[in-house]
């Protein structure tokens, strides 16, 4: 990574926002959901395809694959 403080910031705002997008999607997902089935609302488990997701797109950022 650049040693340019203003690109590191950058990217970590980056990283944010598509975290934020992908979180904001899944709620979205449960929202609608527990609409379909007209039941309350409840918090779905950990999915580890939104963990996928966020490394995804913090490698397509330009972010480092965690091993």
């Amino acid at each position: 990574m650049d040693r340019d403080p203003r690109a590191k910031e950058l990217y970590n705002l980056k990283l944010a926002l598509a975290t934020f997008v992908l979180q904001l999607d899944a709620f979205e997902a449960r929202l609608k959901s527990a609409a379909q089935n007209n039941g309350p609302f409840h918090s779905a488990p950990p999915d580890i395809r939104l963990a996928n997701k966020l490394v995804s797109a913090s490698v397509a950022l330009g972010g480092v694959a965690l091993r």
